[in-house]
């Protein structure tokens, strides 16, 4: 499938509408068969959802270990980080509050090397 293999190869956050723009320098794909499509794979557990501050909804390949994302505030540049800094803790922090972690997400909001070196000029 042509939109699951543009979400692997993008390989960050894409938002329905970028891989839109992405498929239409290859393959003749509508908008709503992008969304049908996501929605499907989504409920196949192939991708997931990622929301970020922006309110733009975007999905991730499910295939790819835990992780969590530098967000730049100027340009929108999304960036992973390595593993999970969360789950080490998640027992401590939940200590004694009967409540049961099923998932979780972190985004850093700061300004990207290009961005920053644009802002100290």
């Amino acid at each position: 499938e042509a939109i699951l293999q543009a979400i692997i190869d993008l390989a960050r956050p894409v938002s329905a509408d970028e891989l839109y723009e992405y498929l239409l320098t290859t393959n003749k794909v509508g908008r709503t068969t992008i969304y049908r499509t996501l929605e499907l794979f989504e409920k196949k557990k192939l991708v997931r959802k990622v929301l970020f501050k922006d309110g733009i909804i975007r999905y991730e390949s499910s295939f790819l270990k835990h992780h969590h994302h530098l967000v730049c505030l100027s340009c929108g540049k999304i960036l992973p980080l390595d593993g999970c800094f969360v789950a080490p803790v998640e027992g401590a922090i939940l200590k004694g509050s009967d409540f049961l972690v099923t998932d979780h997400y972190l985004e850093l909001y700061g300004y990207c090397a290009k961005c920053r070196r644009e802002r100290e000029r």
